[in-house]
């Protein structure tokens, strides 16, 4: 088992807990850091910046002390999903047909949102299958319309929810003007083939049942609809910052409490050191009073390295993960950095009301470099403002940026289709391939 490398003011020893060492100071990255401070009127004693030299090292200033991380969260959940599912996990969605009854077995999917289900419905179409008598579904069934979309509040879902979302689908003569629309959208963007032109289903009766009714049927017919591997849903989700995605990936794994414990038993954290409430960033009211997720910026700094020694583990690069600044589009749509920097480094954002973090992995002339600057203040733009600079200071610093082979690789479904996103051009699809 690999440990830290000897970063900031934590050192990992065995994995079973942390002893305090002393940060180093950086004269030049210091100095960057209190002019532009300065520069936008935002108090040091609230702000912390963080990176690794090239002797894995830190440096930077208020490493030990806890702070708000926003989306930032994102990549330690991707950390422990990584780590428990792994990053070719796929989520296989199960139809099991009998005569005019279907029965869904879930995967807690968390993209499985109006793309997927149009594609359902039209591969079933494609089947010759237009009606069922009785739909059912189990728990795991975890439908989000708007999934694609950002969203700030985790939605209710439960049998009432799912069974009114999955009776909306299957009603084709019902479906609203904007169903229709973005259904026909989907049509229009898909490859030739891919999505019939028009669809027609009906259903009766849709009911959640405790367990698969045709389990132990021999002649049922069954179909699935697989996902693409986990990585690539990780890797939308932190371009994106998908809210959603992220909370529906955190509970499939257990949520607050099994996160805490992982944390603990992997790494030898503590609630002082850091604490989620979601696992997207985003706050919890408990008892009326709200909780944002924090750590500090050298635990954040270990973390990320864990996270990047856990996907080469399995195969993959950070950068299949993480956004790239300059290629990949999301929340990095209006940020710019300079124009050497495109494909040198990883990085992932965070916004909240009173916060505003970024944090990631640089290549750079002088071996990798994590790092983390977070911003506690109400000025965004401003906060924004000292980031980039920083970024800009701490490359520098490492001797420049060093790019690596990095292409917008997306996600192509069935030999080759694409399918490309409302919000900009991408090739990415939750759809692994037909329905099989």
């Amino acid at each position: 088992m690999k440990l830290f490398s000897p970063l900031n003011i934590f050192v990992a020893l065995n994995f079973t807990g942390l002893i305090c060492t002393q940060a180093i100071a950086n004269d030049q990255t210091d100095k960057t850091w209190n002019q532009q401070l300065r520069a936008q009127a935002i108090v040091a004693k609230d702000q912390s910046y963080c990176y690794t030299d090239e002797k894995g090292k830190a440096q930077g200033s208020n490493l030990d002390m806890r702070i708000r991380l926003a989306s930032v969260s994102k990549l330690l959940t991707s950390l422990w999903a990584v780590e428990k599912l792994g990053v070719d996990h796929k989520y296989d969605t199960k139809l099991f047909i009998k005569g005019s009854n279907l029965h869904i077995q879930g995967s807690y999917d968390p993209y499985l949102g109006n793309e997927k289900m149009f594609f359902l419905i039209s591969q079933l179409n494609e089947l010759g299958y237009e009606k069922f008598d009785t739909i059912t579904f189990d728990k795991n069934v975890i439908i989000y319309p708007d999934v694609a979309y950002e969203a700030d509040e985790y939605p209710t879902i439960n049998s009432v929810t799912m069974g009114r979302v999955l009776r909306n689908y299957f009603n084709t003569k019902t479906w609203t003007p904007d169903s229709k629309n973005e259904y026909s959208n989907f049509y229009n963007l898909a490859k030739t083939g891919k999505f019939r032109k028009t669809v027609n289903f009906e259903v009766q009766n849709v009911k959640k049942v405790e367990s698969n009714p045709f389990a132990d049927d021999d002649s049922v017919k069954v179909l699935t609809l697989s996902s693409p591997g986990l990585y690539k849903y990780l890797k939308q989700m932190n371009v994106k910052s998908n809210n959603f995605v992220a909370e529906t990936v955190f509970r499939q794994n257990g949520g607050v409490a099994n996160f805490s414990q992982f944390l603990s038993d992997r790494f030898g954290l503590t609630a002082d050191q850091i604490l989620f409430y979601s696992g997207s960033g985003l706050p919890t009211v408990i008892d009326g009073v709200r909780k944002d997720n924090y750590a500090t910026c050298g635990v954040m700094l270990d973390l990320i390295s864990e996270l990047k020694n856990s996907i080469e583990k399995q195969g993959k690069t950070i950068e299949d993960l993480v956004a790239v600044p300059g290629s990949d589009g999301g929340t990095f749509r209006n940020r710019v950095f300079p124009s050497d920097f495109k494909n040198s480094f990883v990085a992932k954002t965070g916004t909240l009301m009173h916060t505003s973090t970024l944090a990631g992995a640089m290549n750079t002339q002088n071996g990798f470099s994590f790092f983390g600057v977070f911003n506690q203040s109400t000025d965004i733009s401003g906060s924004k403002i000292v980031q980039n600079a920083m970024v800009k200071s701490i490359m520098t610093e490492m001797g420049g940026p060093k790019t690596f082979n990095y292409e917008v690789e997306g996600f192509h479904p069935d030999n080759g289709d694409t399918l490309k996103s409302f919000e900009e051009v991408s090739d990415f699809s939750p759809i692994e391939e037909g329905l099989f």
